[in-house]
């Protein structure tokens, strides 16, 4: 099945109107979230689709709204939803962000070999803090998700700005030896004669890209 299986029923939901799902691409790590430098294999069988649709699921029975999953899988354009087979990405995370009463929150998991792994992973941490909401009259769903609060980074408005990976001519999910060795090699083209007319917004740009890389796969 390519699209997830409760899509239907999250669409009719109330909380629902007016705030679809959205499945960006490519991934969207939070800046300042660490990275796993081990990953683990994943020893379930369930598909990507099937651990979206379960992950989307425990979001609308939070009543989350705002939803963006990201990751480094192309989804599907004539519907939400991912395809059944896929080219398995170099970088294999993916990042949650929703809004609970009005508070942003990001969770974001690579530990596991496969996107499926990491997103089925991000499902279940959701199903558990919602359940213990329900259980104990101790805590609340924010409490449960304070951690995961989405931090404010103020960063210049520029609606022309490209991507890191486009300005270092690199795949998204590029390791980042390669972004780095991209990064020297686009900086001495600067400083070369060749580009002798270029100002150093040119060198400004590659040093905000670089510094973007790097947060994202620390």
């Amino acid at each position: 099945m390519l699209v997830v299986q409760h899509w239907q029923e999250v669409k009719q939901m109330p909380n629902m109107i007016g705030t679809t799902p959205k499945l960006a691409y490519p991934l969207l790590w939070a800046m300042g979230r660490p990275r796993s430098q081990h990953k683990e294999p994943v020893r379930s069988q369930v598909s990507l689709a099937r651990a979206t649709d379960d992950l989307l699921y425990e979001l609308q029975l939070l009543d989350a709204t705002d939803i963006v999953i990201s990751c480094n899988v192309e989804p599907l354009k004539q519907f939400p939803g991912y395809p059944e087979r896929y080219e398995t990405p170099l970088d294999p995370g993916v990042a949650v962000s929703f809004n609970l009463n009005a508070v942003p929150y990001t969770i974001t998991c690579d530990a596991f070999e496969s996107v499926q792994g990491n997103m089925r992973d991000i499902g279940q941490l959701l199903r558990e803090k919602r359940m213990l909401s329900q259980l104990h009259r101790c805590t609340s769903p924010d409490r449960e998700f304070a951690g995961y609060r989405m931090a404010t980074v103020p960063v210049a408005a520029s609606p022309r700005r490209k991507p890191w990976w486009k300005v270092l001519y690199v795949a998204p999910d590029a390791p980042l030896a390669v972004v780095e060795a991209a990064y020297k090699s686009l900086a001495r083209l600067v400083h070369s004669d060749l580009t002798h007319n270029l100002t150093d917004d040119a060198m400004a740009e590659l040093n905000r890209a670089i510094a973007e890389a790097r947060l994202m796969k620390l």
